[in-house]
């Protein structure tokens, strides 16, 4: 069995992939500084033997929480003496990066950007919507060529409910309608539909910058809810991270 962990800076990903598949995905809140490896062995070690899961006889990590990384790290090798593949731009992806500083991409973007290139054909946009959305561009050659980042939706609903003395912190949820009819209502309308509109609109800035035709793949937490309001968006894959991870294990282990 391999165990495929995706450190995002909300929540900690964990995929559990045997059998030819991802069987079982558990996801944890990222808490910097609240857990030590113990705790995280506990956490896993319980969900392997609620599943009835195999032990783990490999691992793949990326992590944009570098503070928590060693912590899961010393949980594998202490639990299963598992030494995992720390994902960077350095390791063996089948991609070249055409940017200034390849050090600097986010590893979940370069899983993104593996898995992609592996499971869809042609030239490709995949939009992470987590934490932050991000755009990743990707030739049908497996040239990374850039991207872009904006603030996610949790982050900008966060943001209204900090920044403000009166708005407060809400679920966000698909609007029943544009005009709301509460500070609830105009504020999901508000976040998810101009958040929707604001791709659609870097998705066009890009074809029309790059003379291409892109197909977009959609990925992460908030996809299921964006994906039905960009109508430019053709595939959705919530697990296009951990199929990347898993790429990129086989290339590196």
């Amino acid at each position: 069995m391999l165990l495929l962990i995706d450190i995002g800076n909300t929540n900690i990903t964990m995929g559990f992939y045997y059998d030819s598949d991802i069987r079982n995905v558990l996801r944890l809140k990222t808490i910097t500084g609240g857990r030590d490896a113990e705790e995280y062995t506990y956490i896993i070690n319980g969900f392997i033997s609620r599943k009835n899961m195999p032990k783990p006889e490999g691992a793949v990590v990326c992590s944009v929480v570098p503070e928590v990384t060693p912590l899961l790290v010393d949980a594998l090798n202490s639990s299963y003496d598992v030494k995992p593949v720390i994902v960077s731009h350095a390791v063996k992806t089948g991609l070249k990066f055409l940017i200034k500083d390849p050090a600097e991409l986010g590893e979940d973007r370069i899983a993104n950007a593996v898995a992609a290139h592996r499971l869809y054909k042609g030239d490709l946009i995949v939009v992470d919507f987590g934490t932050a959305t991000t755009f990743c561009v990707i030739t049908e050659k497996g040239e990374y060529t850039g991207g872009a980042i904006m603030p996610g939706l949790g982050l900008s609903a966060q943001s209204l409910a900090e920044k403000t003395s009166k708005l407060p912190l809400i679920e966000l949820k698909a609007p029943e309608r544009t005009i709301g009819k509460d500070t609830g209502e105009n504020i999901c309308s508000g976040v998810i539909l101009g958040h929707a509109g604001a791709v659609e609109r870097m998705i066009s800035e890009i074809k029309t910058e790059t003379g291409r035709e892109y197909k977009v793949l959609a990925t992460g937490g908030y996809s299921g809810l964006l994906g039905s309001y960009i109508k430019t968006i053709d595939y959705v894959n919530p697990h296009l991270t951990l199929e990347g991870l898993r790429f990129i294990y086989e290339m590196n282990s």
